[in-house]
C-alpha cells in the first residue's frame, strides 16, 4: 500500500505545483518607451493595458517589471521574464519565441515644416546631417558609411537641433516623435513627420526557448489579443491612448 499512497502523494504535490505557477503573474521586462508603455501613463500606457487584457482572457495576470533595455534583454535570454516590445532579428531569432505583432511602429524622419528634402534620393541624403540616438537601430537605407549623423542623446534633442538648423533631418520612431511635439507645442509648429516611413518593425512579446510554458502563454496571449481585435476593444485601447489604429 504505501507505493499507492506515494504515487498519489507526487501526483497532489504535482497538481500543487501546476496551480501555483498558473496563478503567478507572468512577469514582463521592458522598458520606458512613451507614448507606448511608461510608468508615468495611466495604466502604465496602451500597451500594457493590451497586454493585461490578453492575459487575463487567457485565464493569466501580469507583472510589467521596467528597467533599462540591455538587463531587460538580459534577464529575459535568461527565461526570467518576457520580454515585451522587441524586435527581431537574426541573432535573437535563435533565443526567442515570438508573440502575434501587437502593434507596428513606424521608424523614419522629421524635418522642419515648410521645407521638402527627397530623402530617397542617395545624393541628396548624403548632403544632409541627420540627428540619431546615440546606439539606436538603422533601418537599411540609413546603414551608409557615406551618411553623415550627429549623436545625441534622445530624439528630442535632435528635433531641438533641426529647428535651430544644427541638423537637416532627425530619425526616430514616428509615435514618440509626436508625442514629443505634442508635449511641446512651439517645438511642434516647426517640426513635422516626414512621410513615409523608412521601415515598419512589429513590435513583439518574445519568450526565450528556453522558458518553461512560454508556447503556451504565448499561444495564451495571441488568442486574447485576436479576440480584442475582433470586439474593438483592441482599437479602443489604441485610440484612447493616442495611438495610431490603421495599423
Amino acid at each position: 500500500m504505501r507505493l499507492p499512497a506515494l504515487l498519489l502523494s507526487f501526483a497532489m504535490l504535482a497538481c500543487a505545483t501546476a496551480r501555483a505557477q498558473d496563478s503567478a503573474p507572468v512577469i514582463l521586462c521592458l522598458t520606458e518607451f512613451p507614448p507606448f508603455n511608461s510608468e508615468q501613463l495611466p495604466k502604465q500606457g496602451p500597451l500594457i493595458e493590451l497586454a493585461t487584457e490578453a492575459f487575463k482572457r487567457a485565464g493569466r495576470r501580469i507583472d510589467a517589471q521596467f528597467m533599462p533595455w540591455a538587463r531587460a534583454l538580459k534577464e529575459a535570454e535568461g527565461g526570467h521574464c518576457a520580454l515585451f516590445g522587441i524586435w527581431r532579428n537574426a541573432a535573437r531569432d535563435q533565443v526567442f519565441d515570438y508573440s502575434k505583432p501587437i502593434i507596428q511602429m513606424e521608424l523614419g524622419f522629421f524635418g522642419r515644416r515648410g521645407v521638402a528634402l527627397d530623402f530617397n534620393d542617395p545624393r541628396v541624403l548624403a548632403g544632409l546631417l541627420i540627428g540619431i540616438q546615440r546606439a539606436t537601430y538603422l533601418p537599411p537605407l540609413l546603414d551608409n558609411k557615406n551618411l553623415r549623423f550627429d549623436l545625441g542623446n534622445d530624439l528630442l534633442s535632435s528635433m531641438r537641433k533641426l529647428v535651430r538648423e544644427r541638423v537637416d533631418l532627425a530619425y526616430g520612431n514616428r509615435a514618440l516623435g509626436q508625442y514629443l511635439l505634442n508635449a511641446e507645442p512651439e517645438l511642434g509648429a516647426q517640426v513635422e513627420w516626414k512621410a513615409p516611413a523608412l521601415e515598419v518593425k512589429d513590435h513583439l512579446l518574445g519568450f526565450a526557448k528556453s522558458y518553461e510554458g512560454g508556447g503556451a502563454l504565448l499561444k495564451g496571449f495571441n488568442k486574447g489579443l485576436d479576440s480584442m481585435k475582433a470586439d474593438g476593444s483592441y482599437r479602443k485601447i489604441l485610440s484612447a491612448g493616442g495611438l495610431d489604429v490603421a495599423r
